[in-house]
């Protein structure tokens, strides 16, 4: 089995809190207009969200139907828009979901990783 085969749920939502938390750290506080002038804050803040994308796209869907509050599709959508058409990201996007989307996101992988590691009866 290849390394990249062998990430379970749990290391993959592992990845995505601190990836998340990482977002946050590399590009809080900043609007659309700082970030489109911080390049390293901006570039660094995008390789999390895509990283964050990534590894909730590989979350298994039995694992994704215990936390329905999570907005699976769009994160997955928005780490598309940034692969995948880099010259169409929405700033005001990227900084709303910093400012507003992180914390709740983060929160909710806690929720979750703390169902999926519990020992199964």
């Amino acid at each position: 089995m290849s390394p990249i085969e062998s990430r379970s749920d749990l290391d993959r939502l592992r990845d995505a809190r601190e990836y998340a938390l990482d977002t946050w750290s590399n590009a809080g506080g900043l609007d659309a207009e700082i970030l489109a002038g911080a390049r390293q804050p901006l570039h660094a803040a995008l390789f999390d969200l895509v990283v964050v994308g990534e590894a909730l796209n590989k979350v298994s869907a039995e694992v994704k139907t215990a936390a329905p509050d999570i907005p699976w599709q769009a994160i997955v959508g928005l780490r598309n828009v940034i692969v995948h058409s880099y010259w169409q990201i929405d700033l005001e996007l990227v900084a709303d979901v910093i400012a507003n989307r992180i914390d709740p996101l983060v929160a909710g992988l806690d929720r979750l990783i703390t169902l999926v590691q519990r020992p199964s009866p």
